[in-house]
């Protein structure tokens, strides 16, 4: 598919020129005067310049891609993308090149584009499918004020088999949802709250029944249950998940829901507490050192989530779209060490 974002009405100002100033005094000026502004908001972004913003962003993380380099994602890359970004090139050069950078494509097949008068605006695109892998991404652009770029604040991998509901045509835009709407079955922070405690304690969450089975969180659950196996003889494994501090990005969907997109932090603790024992750990986990847990190992990730919140009053659950989880870091304890 292609965007179809036609051009924003533009409002223009007719301002008179006063010619002859020495024979005319300042209160023979006419007053400049400007159309008003339109009842209902109209669509941030047209297509030209949508693609011109993502050919922006697809050229800084080339740059940056190809030279490791964080600062060279200023001005193009910023909230939970910055971090995550950021975090792949230190991985990659801990692991001597082991870890690569998640593929990242721009190019649009569906544009969600806000209507909105007032700032943060935002857009959603479904790109085409990044190379080397198997599944579009969805990635939020934010522009925090009127000086500022539009940047991409967020991407998340869509999970196999789902379809993002329907919205308004670009053209003329979808509304911004606030994060404490209460037009929402839950409202867009809640459901980040609710979904990261979902994330921490698995069907023992009181907000399980909340949200449709995804495959993200039960892989995640497999993944931990094989830790905590593998580790019972010689220690413990623990995880939690909490809201990170960065927002919500909602836009409304034509059933009166929302497409909501958040940020979570995981925290997973590898604790070694049986004397004598030998504790290893493998992967990203080692982050490029020796592979053998003595003490505590604590490994830390940012997740992306993208949801479908159904409007208040519905009995459908929150629909995960789309996910993605970055390890961010690696600290060890040696202190905590039960020999």
């Amino acid at each position: 598919m292609t965007t179809s974002i036609g051009r924003a009405l533009a409002v223009t100002a007719a301002i008179a020129l006063a010619l002859g100033l020495a024979a005319c005094g300042p209160d023979a000026l006419p007053e400049p005067s400007a159309e008003p502004a339109p009842e209902t908001p109209v669509a941030v972004l047209n297509d030209e310049q949508l693609q011109r913003i993502l050919g922006s962003v697809s050229e800084t993380l080339v740059a940056a891609d190809a030279a490791s380099a964080a600062d060279q994602l200023e001005g193009r890359v910023s909230g939970p993308a910055r971090t995550m970004r950021e975090a792949e090139y230190a991985l990659a050069a801990a692991t001597g090149g082991a870890n690569t950078v998640t593929p990242l494509a721009t190019d649009a097949q569906v544009a969600i584009v806000a209507a909105t008068s007032e700032w943060p605006r935002l857009a959603n695109v479904v790109t085409t499918i990044p190379e080397g892998t198997n599944l579009p991404l969805l990635i939020t652009l934010v522009q925090d004020n009127a000086r500022a770029n539009y940047q991409l604040w967020s991407w998340v991998r869509l999970l196999p088999g789902v379809q993002l509901p329907a919205t308004v045509n670009p053209t003329i835009g979808s509304p911004v949802i606030a994060a404490d709407s209460d037009a929402l079955r839950t409202t867009p922070a809640l459901t980040l709250e609710r979904y990261a405690d979902v994330l921490g304690k698995g069907d023992g969450s009181e907000f399980a029944a909340e949200f449709a089975a995804d495959v993200f969180r039960t892989k995640l659950r497999e993944t931990f249950t094989a830790l905590s196996t593998g580790v019972s003889q010689a220690g413990t494994a623990e995880q939690t998940a909490t809201v990170r501090d960065a927002g919500v990005q909602s836009l409304g969907t034509n059933d009166g829901g929302a497409i909501v997109v958040g940020a979570i932090d995981q925290t997973l603790t590898i604790k070694r507490t049986v004397a004598d024992t030998t504790l290893e750990v493998g992967g990203g986990l080692t982050y490029g050192g020796d592979a053998q847990v003595k003490g505590t190992l604590t490994a830390t990730y940012v997740i992306t989530v993208a949801f479908h919140v159904p409007p208040a009053g519905s009995d459908q659950p929150t629909q995960v779209l789309g996910a993605e989880q970055v390890l961010t870091g690696v600290t060890r304890d040696d202190s905590t060490s039960p020999d």
